[in-house]
């Protein structure tokens, strides 16, 4: 994921709750829900990022596990090309 979507999908949840002033309140009740809002869409997409990370170290492993006298750089590249879940 790039870095313009994160940052778009965790304004739009700020903008949600602001939108919305009766569910967050007034004052530091509003912005104690806006750094909420912030938190809940970084933790999501950190996720997101960590389980992408996660299938690309294990691609990685698969290729260092290859035996170089039974497969030849195209099946490496083929583990490394797999496209997994994309955000």
């Amino acid at each position: 994921m790039d870095k313009e979507k994160l940052y778009h999908q965790i304004a739009l949840a700020c903008l949600k709750v602001l939108k919305n002033p009766t569910a967050a309140g007034e004052g530091a009740d509003q912005i104690q829900a806006v750094y909420d809002a912030i938190d809940q869409a970084f933790n999501s997409q950190f996720t997101l990022l960590n389980d992408e990370l996660e299938d690309c170290k294990q691609r990685l492993q698969l290729i260092a596990d290859l035996n170089p006298d039974e497969y030849q750089l195209v099946d490496a590249q083929d583990i490394a090309q797999h496209s997994g879940a994309k955000h």
